[in-house]
């Protein structure tokens, strides 16, 4: 029987996951809507210098068709989000968490002179669209003859009238494309891509990737106290260090330069016992040692795996004990590939 999974909840339980969909993704391409998701355009002619000063990716020196991962800070550093960022042509696409989208919206407003750069809110107008696995290649050309962009950029693709935006992805945990529609465009799309072969993913084995190849989820690893370098960001391309002054980029620059950060972001093996609740905290007696923050079943490894942003000072190979009674033993990021 399929165990239930709640896109909202980190957790992926034992049997959420087929064995059919992870051959799929594996051997063949899966494809799915991509929910939980803000999008803006950017227009105007100041757009690339605008959200050059407001975000830790190097949006200007990637140049035009660029796919960027990175992030929106609070002055003092802290992450508002993280963010996707596709430079094509005359508009930047800026997709983030949708829990996010309120304080996206607040920044652009307050940050961007609306004279050289203006933001316009179309989660509503558009789709997003994943698109993964070894034959993904295979089943968009079909679907939308072209050129696809290599990993890293971005392409316009068509599919009859339809203009799809390609971002060719390494990183979730998954090959592919993120692909954006217009909202109307998107069950013919998927209708199509399946017709040439990509199997319908299931949510749970996304978020299964995700959490195996230690990617940060907003709302999880992430919250209003988090810098980048506490979650891997910055391993992850999110951050630049060579770019000019942005917003947060002091601590940033003070924790890569002249410190480290007081937490990291590791996995955590924690047996055949799923976890009574997340985030689940972690002590020594009196003392905070961090929070299990995301976890899903592993049928390779025959047990749960999670993440958990622990103090700085936590080794790898260390043994934790958990308010369950059960150990855990940490582990470097990212997990083996199952």
């Amino acid at each position: 029987m399929t165990a239930r999974f709640d896109p909202a909840v980190p957790f992926v339980p034992r049997g959420a996951v087929s064995a059919e969909g992870r051959r799929a993704l594996a051997t063949d391409a899966v494809s799915a809507r991509r929910e939980g998701l803000a999008r803006f355009h950017l227009s105007g002619p100041g757009r690339i210098t605008s959200l050059q000063g407001l975000v830790t990716a190097d949006v200007e020196g990637a140049g035009d068709g660029a796919h960027l991962f990175g992030a929106l800070l609070t002055p003092k550093g802290m992450i508002v989000a993280p963010l996707w960022i596709t430079r094509l042509g005359d508009t930047i696409l800026v997709e983030v968490p949708v829990e996010a989208a309120a304080a996206v919206q607040e920044a652009f407003t307050h940050s961007l002179p609306p004279r050289l750069c203006r933001a316009q809110d179309v989660t509503t107008a558009t789709a997003a669209i994943g698109l993964y696995g070894p034959q993904a290649q295979k089943a968009l050309a079909a679907a939308a003859p072209g050129d696809p962009p290599p990993v890293g950029r971005a392409a316009e693709l068509r599919a009859g009238e339809t203009r799809i935006v390609a971002a060719r992805v390494a990183a979730r945990g998954l090959t592919g494309f993120d692909l954006v529609v217009p909202a109307q465009a998107a069950e013919p799309l998927l209708a199509a891509l399946q017709w040439h072969g990509a199997a319908p993913a299931e949510p749970a084995l996304i978020e299964e990737r995700r959490i195996l190849a230690g990617f940060p989820r907003l709302g999880a690893e992430i919250d209003e106290r988090t810098i980048p370098q506490e979650v891997r960001l910055d391993d992850l391309g999110g951050v630049s260090y060579t770019k000019g002054c942005y917003v947060g980029q002091e601590t940033v620059a003070r924790v890569r330069f002249r410190g480290h950060p007081n937490r990291q972001l590791v996995g955590l093996a924690l047996g055949e016992a799923a976890p009574p609740a997340l985030p689940e905290r972690i002590v020594d007696g009196d003392r905070y040692l961090g929070r299990l923050t995301s976890a899903a079943w592993c049928e390779q490894a025959g047990q749960y795996l999670g993440l958990a942003v622990v103090r700085r000072e936590i080794q790898m190979g260390a043994t934790l004990s958990r308010p369950c009674g059960a150990d855990a033993l940490v582990h470097p990021l990212p997990w083996p590939d199952p």
